[in-house]
This record gives structure tokens, C-alpha cells and sequence, in this order.
């Protein structure tokens, strides 16, 4: 018999593998997966946050163009609430500089002169804001009516407190 029959097969170790192989492709494919949610969960936070512009930052700044949508906010001015047949038209400010609004939207319940509000809409070419959301700011604190008082009725509210 030839001496290479008898001897016993050579056992070789299989090569180390290190991050070849599957190990590569799990690290690889949960890279990419954490790399998913982090992309989704940074996109969705940041289109939650929702800011918005004052008089000050449109007027003055020059924040927002002819017909670029954007949110305004501040305070009712006073006196200059007034509805007409298809808008209700009053000023905002924020102390500084003011605005003329056109607003076609509902108009809510709480709306007053002198409230705090946030309306979405777009600069005009006339220098009016044409808002059709208006959002009434308000501290939070409610009282109920008293016994045999009536909520007040909306030509009150409309037209000033």
C-alpha cells in the first residue's frame, strides 16, 4: 500500500471567517434599517413643528412673499373686526407693526377683538393676509355660565367685547 492511503487526512481549520459572511449582511441590513427610522423620525419631527410669522417678520423682514402660504399670528386689533358678506375682515399685531386680514374661513367660537390668533393663508399682491384658517389663542381657563345666563350670541362676538 502506498504510504499516502495510510496516512491519516490532513485536517485544515476552516478559514476565520471575521465579518464576512452572514454576520456581514445582519450588521449591514440593521445599518440600514436603523438608518430607515432615523430618517422617518427626524422627517416627521420636523414637520410637526408648526411656527409661525408675525407682523414684524412680514411686513418688516420681508419673511413671506406674494402668495407663499404661511402662518400669522397675533393679536386682533380692537375695533377693526368687521364682517362682510363672503369675509370677515379685521388687523393683527404684534405691537410693533400690523396687518390688514382677510379671512374667508369659519370663524370660531371664541373669536374676539383683542384675542390672540394664528391664521394660515398667503400674502396678497393688495398688502392684505387672505387667511381660511383662523385659530383662536386662549389661556385655558373655562367658566361655565352662571345659573340663567345664555352664551353670548355671535353678532357679540363678530363684532367686538
Amino acid at each position: 500500500m502506498s504510504q499516502d492511503l495510510l496516512d491519516p487526512p490532513e485536517v485544515v481549520d476552516p478559514p476565520a471567517r471575521g465579518w464576512r459572511g452572514p454576520r456581514l449582511r445582519l450588521v449591514a441590513c440593521l445599518l440600514v434599517v436603523a438608518g430607515a427610522l432615523l430618517f422617518v423620525a427626524v422627517r416627521g419631527l420636523t414637520g410637526n413643528f408648526v411656527y409661525y410669522l408675525t407682523p414684524t417678520d412680514v411686513v418688516a423682514d420681508h419673511k413671506a412673499h406674494v402668495g407663499q402660504r404661511v402662518r400669522l399670528g397675533g393679536y386682533v386689533v380692537p375695533g377693526s373686526v368687521a364682517q362682510g358678506t363672503s369675509s370677515l375682515t379685521f388687523t393683527v399685531t404684534d405691537g410693533t407693526y400690523s396687518m390688514h386680514v382677510s379671512d374667508t374661513g369659519s370663524v370660531p367660537e371664541l373669536f374676539k377683538a383683542g384675542q390672540g390668533v394664528v391664521l394660515e393663508g398667503s400674502l396678497g399682491s393688495d398688502g392684505l393676509f387672505h387667511s381660511d384658517t383662523l385659530l383662536v389663542q386662549h389661556n385655558g381657563d373655562y367658566r361655565p355660565p352662571g345659573p340663567g345666563d345664555k352664551p353670548p350670541d355671535r353678532a357679540d362676538l363678530v363684532g367686538g367685547s
